[in-house]
C-alpha cells in the first residue's frame, strides 16, 4: 500500500515543534553502522539511525510512510530482540524520515542498548557524534 505525502496540516505543524522541543529533553540514542536495528513493516525495512522513548530516525529505503495513519511493524535489535509498534512519519529530512512511535520505547531497553554499546565500542569521541 502507497501513501501520498500531504504537506503538513498546522496541527501537525504544531505538533512538530513541540517534537522538535522534546527531542532535546528525551533520551535519543545514536547507532554505529554496524549495530544499527531494522525497522520491519510490509512496506520494506528501514534502517534505525536513531530511536528515542518517543520518535525514531530511519534511513529512508525508496518506500513512504504515511503521516496521516500508523504503520505497524517492528524494531528488530542486533541482539535480536525485537519491539513491537507503529510508527507515523512526522516529517522528513533530507535522507533520513522521522517517525513517531505509536507504542513507546521504553527508557529501560533504551538504556540496556547504550549499555551494551559502550561494553563493545567505548564511549564515542566528539567527533563522532
Amino acid at each position: 500500500m502507497r501513501c501520498t505525502f500531504l504537506p503538513p496540516t498546522d496541527e501537525i505543524d504544531r505538533t512538530l515543534s513541540e517534537s522538535e522541543s522534546n527531542r532535546r529533553s528525551l533520551f535519543r540514542l545514536r547507532f554505529p553502522l554496524d549495530e544499527q536495528p531494522l525497522f520491519v513493516t510490509e512496506l520494506g525495512d528501514y534502517t534505525v539511525l536513531e530511536l528515542a522513548e518517543k520518535s525514531a530516525r530511519l534511513a529512508d529505503n525508496g518506500t513512504t510512510l504515511c503521516n496521516e495513519k500508523w504503520t505497524t511493524g517492528v524494531v528488530r535489535l542486533k541482539t535480536g530482540a525485537e519491539i513491537p509498534t507503529t510508527v507515523k512519519l512526522s516529517r522528513i529530512d533530507d535522507d533520513q524520515l522521522v517517525v513517531l512511535l505509536g507504542q513507546n520505547i521504553t527508557l529501560k531497553v533504551i538504556i540496556a542498548e547504550q549499555s551494551r554499546l559502550l561494553a563493545k565500542y567505548g564511549k564515542p569521541r566528539p567527533a563522532d557524534k
